[in-house]
């Protein structure tokens, strides 16, 4: 679960590599979620549509419902959940999602 938003420049840089990620785990079971904190949901969608973003966006105008669930206080801001749905990695700011650090604990998640 990713939280970002369309004015922020580190979340719109690591959007194209997030949906990469998506494309080489989904089969293998990994869900990527994407919430927005943006107040205007055309911007979002705009942005969704021309970077050609491929998992699920959801909306969380100003942040007021999951946010502050999960802490987030500074974005973007990232939580790898497993399967038992406990939180297992957070990440605070960009990630490169191409890493070989962030995909060994995605692949070890996956496993268990």
């Amino acid at each position: 679960m990713n939280f970002w938003a369309t004015w922020c420049p580190p979340c719109r840089a690591e959007m194209a590599s997030l949906n990469r990620l998506y494309w080489d785990y989904e089969a293998r079971g990994l869900g990527v979620f994407a919430v927005s904190v943006d107040e205007d949901a055309n911007l979002v969608r705009e942005f969704v549509r021309q970077t050609q973003l491929d998992f699920t966006i959801l909306l969380d105008p100003g942040g007021r419902v999951t946010a502050p669930g999960f802490g987030v206080g500074a974005f973007p801001t990232s939580f790898l959940i497993n399967r038992q749905g406990r939180v297992s990695e957070v990440w605070i700011g960009e990630r490169n999602w191409d890493s070989g650090d962030i995909r060994t604990s995605i692949d070890q998640q996956i496993k268990s």
